[in-house]
């Protein structure tokens, strides 16, 4: 409940305002007077700006605001007097209208009455009229990308409001720059949102609004809105798998199962690993160890993953004796029940004796 509160509330903005993916003018407000005294500034700079309330959806409650034309004369010592006049669009419905600063801040109020109540305020992206882009996410593996286009002169990205929705890879190349960023990003999302410790949402989306372009031409892209509270796979039913593994991935565990062993296997290898050490799942195994056995079972060769303990120093001798060779997964150091030189000399051995070692203590 805490991270669909924090993530999905408008304030998460202005906490990531200084990652790649924020943007860095982002203010909140969270009663009148913080609101009048904040907002009469940042109108006053001569920027559009976004003002987005906290509760609400589908671009309810999201007005783009400018001072009207001719009344920029108005604005003294950096602050915008209240019976200024400015120019609003609701993303909603993409509808107009036209109030004073003081008139918009009383209409305002709803915004800031109750529970979670607040507004952020944001520098307004022009190229929102080209669309938003969404990263739907199942934990941390971006599942697909859809472009939200607005129809021809308005801002709204909803598909009350004729909005086109086309859908893309995440690789797609055009929206690299994006994924970049929003991929370096991540590992530190969490704990900026003040979630330190939490996981990421099982399924969550990303809209991104188009930024101006950087120096070289390429897009730039700045997070509008989280959503974690109210996103499912209804429409993407395939994708069960990918949300049964990220939850069970999240909880320490294995999402990969050993294959069935061939019955005419074309060759053998013993794959070696010690239990315990900070490298292994709950599974016991590292996370290399079951897919690298199972691509060699999809190949008709046989291979289990085995445990080397001293006490089992003749069995994992024959074992590899019987087989072409070994593939080590060990990291040097110390387990329960191994000797480091016993198990070293055992794999310098095997090589000796003519057995493929991947790779050997000697290497």
């Amino acid at each position: 409940a805490e991270a669909m509160q924090k993530m999905g509330a408008k304030d998460a903005l202005v906490k990531i305002k200084n990652l790649q993916c924020g943007l860095s003018c982002t203010a909140a407000y969270y009663d009148m007077k913080e609101l009048e005294a904040g907002f009469s500034k940042t109108m006053a700079k001569g920027d559009i700006r976004v003002l987005k309330q906290n509760r609400g959806s589908q671009g309810e409650g999201i007005w783009v605001c400018k001072v009207a034309e001719g009344e920029e004369k108005k604005i003294k010592d950096g602050v915008c007097p209240p019976d200024i006049m400015l120019d609003l669009q609701e993303a909603f419905d993409n509808h107009k209208e036209k109030k004073s600063i003081s008139e918009f801040m009383k209409f305002c109020q709803k915004y800031l009455d109750g529970e979670n109540g607040q507004l952020v305020d944001q520098k307004f992206l022009p190229r929102i009229v080209e669309g938003e882009v969404r990263v739907f996410m199942i934990g941390e593996n971006p599942i697909e990308l859809i472009h939200k286009k607005p129809v021809e002169g308005g801002i709204s990205a909803t598909l009350a409001s004729g909005a086109k929705y086309v859908k893309y890879s995440p690789d797609d190349p055009q929206f690299a720059p994006l994924m970049n960023k929003f991929k370096a990003d991540i590992p530190n999302l969490m704990q900026t949102l003040d979630l330190e410790g939490q996981p990421l949402p099982l399924i969550w989306t990303t809209d991104f609004i188009y930024g101006p372009k950087d120096q070289d031409g390429n897009d730039t892209f700045f997070v509008g809105e989280f959503n974690c509270s109210c996103v499912g796979i209804k429409k993407q039913l395939d994708r069960a798998l990918d949300v049964a593994q990220a939850a069970i991935k999240t909880c320490g565990g294995s999402t990969v199962r050993l294959l069935p062993q061939p019955k005419n296997p074309t060759g053998k290898l013993v794959l070696l690993e010690c239990k315990g050490g900070k490298d292994k799942g709950k599974d016991g195994h590292r996370s290399d160890s079951i897919p690298i056995c199972n691509a060699l079972i999809e190949k008709n060769w046989r291979c289990t993953p085995l445990y080397y303990t001293d006490a089992d120093f003749d069995k994992i001798k024959n074992e590899i004796l019987q087989s072409a060779g070994y593939i080590c997964r060990i990291n040097p150091g110390q387990y329960e029940g191994v000797t480091q030189a016993k198990l070293d000399g055992l794999l310098n051995d095997m090589v000796k004796a003519g057995k493929k070692g991947m790779s050997s203590a000697e290497a």
